[in-house]
């Protein structure tokens, strides 16, 4: 029911789910293991993702995992989730690695860790959710590991897990649950969207 000045960005295979905002994600899961820290937070305002995750699990204080996703083209379209230690003191992303992966089709960025280049990630208009900014490089040493699964903010998310993020946070969909998240969440729809025309119909100015 929120409004977004910009149009969502609507990942390959999501097109059904363009509807699902990240507060509808989360009351249709009861609020359980899967939202992400409330930290990690939109680099922008007012961009709004729905996507199927893209995962690769970092190191401490090292990106080449995130280098190595380079050579692993995604689908286009996915999110690409980065499991990045939120105790890291450097960058998982900078502006370099988000332009390779843009030119990949690449939807959006979810990193548990920190980015670097905040105003040239704006100025390309490439949608990330981060832990915070950071100048420092990371080293390339560990290669972590890309596809399978990730650890992000203590939850544990597989690639095609399904992503919704925007101004309120991020929630992950387990791709097993979808046909069950979706039901819930066109229930819950359903009554806000009655709830809310009551509302409307006793407000003030329709007295």
């Amino acid at each position: 029911m929120t409004g977004f000045p910009q149009p969502p960005i609507i990942g390959a295979g999501c097109e059904n789910l363009a509807w699902v905002n990240a507060t509808l994600a989360s009351d249709a899961t009861g609020g359980k293991h899967v939202i992400l820290p409330g930290q990690m937070r939109p680099l922008r305002p007012d961009w709004r993702v729905v996507g199927r995750a893209f995962v690769v699990q970092a190191c401490q204080d090292d990106n080449l995992a995130v280098n190595n996703a380079v050579k692993a083209p995604p689908t286009p379209g996915c999110v690409l989730v980065v499991g990045g230690h939120a105790t890291s003191r450097t960058a998982t992303i900078g502006d370099l690695m988000a332009h390779e992966f843009r030119n990949l089709g690449i939807a959006a960025i979810v990193t548990d860790g920190l980015i670097r280049d905040a105003q040239e990630l704006r100025d390309l208009g490439m949608p990330v959710w981060c832990r915070g900014t950071t100048p420092t490089a990371s080293v390339k040493s560990d290669p972590g590991h890309v596809g399978g699964s990730a650890v992000v903010g203590g939850i544990v998310v597989r690639d095609g897990d399904y992503v919704f993020a925007d101004d309120d946070g991020v929630v992950i969909w387990p791709h097993a649950e979808l046909d069950a998240l979706v039901r819930n969440a066109e229930a819950k729809r359903d009554t806000d969207d009655a709830r809310m025309i009551r509302l409307r119909a006793n407000a003030p100015e329709n007295r």
